[in-house]
């Protein structure tokens, strides 16, 4: 059967192929309008892949929670931490993990006597049978964690860990254990590092330094003069040095050119809150790339306060929560990976540092800590360039070769100057 199409029912027709392709092209825009918004209700760290940019992103979200005060984080000793938590992990709560702080292969910087990286498993004894084989040979062999079982009646086991694996310079992490405690993670970095070219203890004095309130301080400030060795750095807002600590040597005398080598980046932005809000690894990468070194056309002067303190971060588990990792710390946690036959989730995350910068080196220490919990129960001309750190500044510790943040801080308020100083 043929029809025969009128003038009108063409017209109609056509009508009615352009009304459909308006509203097909109509609805391809919600579709794509609705998938961007779902990604952006996302958290941003979600599209991170595994290049070590949770570090940059565990940074950038904690300066949210920050007042102006001194601070230390360690980004380093967090993924660690996160990654044994990962291993032991399933379900929503891996994918949650993996998707904040992404598996890869963390580069081990321990070096003896100088930087010292351990890990921890503590166990109850009851419950020393309900971890999963697997998961105890993942500890050993990829973590080298040290397994330690107790009654733990009282935090002393795991306190007595962590003051031994920080030399001291954190001398707890908890309190108290309660009575449905299952087993605890924990990493702890330590370093203790001297200059390559210390500063010179006679040259220290009294400077002023401004505060973020813009009253002003006097501090000790430690000077010294650079014709090699450190880098000068400025960027968009910014500028900084970059302070080698020593190099490593074999009892020969021969010098471990592959060996680990840290450096110390000290940075003043002009805004330090929108600095660190667009901090990433591209910016890491820009400093050792465009920094210039001290040489025959560059001298470099540096004053840099002393500082010491400690810092316990209150907000870790809500910084966690903000970047993506939630089911963990509650009931929907899955930890099946690692204990049979419980119900377990994180009850406990702390993360405590230590800083102590002077004229000889630095120490500096972190630990971070995973308690978990049974849920069954309760030749040109010189230029010559002068960095004085004399206000709010950022600094980090980190590895040369593979960018990995040991540590990351601002100095809001240096050491008080004394007379009486010493440089021990």
């Amino acid at each position: 059967m043929i029809i025969e199409w009128s003038e009108n029912m063409k017209k109609e027709f056509k009508i009615f192929l352009f009304v459909a392709l308006i509203i097909w092209i109509l609805l391809c825009i919600v579709l794509v309008l609705i998938r961007i918004e779902a990604r952006r209700s996302l958290p941003h760290y979600h599209s991170q892949s595994d290049d070590g940019t949770f570090s940059t992103a565990f940074i950038r979200e904690s300066h949210k929670s920050m007042k102006k005060q001194n601070y230390m984080i360690s980004p380093y000793s967090v993924e660690i931490a996160l990654s044994m938590l990962r291993e032991g992990s399933a379900g929503d709560t891996l994918k949650e993990i993996e998707a904040v702080a992404p598996k890869r292969k963390i580069k081990t910087l321990s070096v003896k006597n100088r930087v010292n990286v351990s890990n921890a498993l503590f166990v109850k004894d009851i419950y020393k049978q309900d971890v999963r084989d697997t998961y105890y040979s993942l500890m050993d062999e990829e973590y080298n964690a040290d397994v330690i079982y107790d009654s733990f009646e009282s935090p002393d086991k795991i306190n007595r860990w962590v003051k031994n694996e920080t030399n001291g310079m954190i001398d707890k992490v908890v309190d108290s254990v309660s009575s449905d405690f299952v087993m605890a993670l924990a990493n702890a970095v330590a370093m203790e590092e001297d200059w390559m070219i210390p500063f010179e203890c006679e040259r220290t004095k009294s400077t002023p330094f401004t505060k973020v309130d813009g009253k002003t301080m006097n501090v000790s400030m430690m000077y010294n003069n650079y014709e090699d060795t450190v880098s000068y750095y400025q960027g968009d807002g910014v500028e900084g040095v970059i302070l080698p600590y020593q190099s490593y040597y074999r009892n020969t005398g021969e010098k471990i050119d592959d060996g680990e080598q840290l450096e110390f980046i000290g940075l003043m932005p002009d805004d330090i809150d929108q600095y660190i809000e667009n901090f990433d690894l591209d910016e890491v990468k820009n400093i050792s790339k465009n920094s210039r070194m001290a040489g025959s056309n560059l001298e470099i002067s540096v004053g840099l306060p002393r500082f010491e303190y400690d810092y316990s971060f209150g907000k870790f588990k809500e910084t966690l929560g903000n970047m993506g990792i939630q089911s963990v710390f509650g009931a929907g946690a899955d930890l099946s990976n690692m204990l049979d036959n419980h119900d377990a989730y994180v009850n406990d995350a702390v993360h405590k540092t230590y800083v102590k910068v002077n004229e000889t080196g630095t120490k500096a220490a972190a630990v971070t800590y995973f308690g978990v919990k049974d849920t069954a129960m309760p030749m040109e001309e010189k230029e010559y360039v002068s960095v004085i750190f004399n206000k709010p500044f950022v600094f980090m510790i980190k590895d040369t070769k593979s960018n990995e943040i040991l540590f990351f801080g601002v100095v809001y308020q240096p050491e008080k100057w004394n007379e009486n100083h010493s440089c021990k």
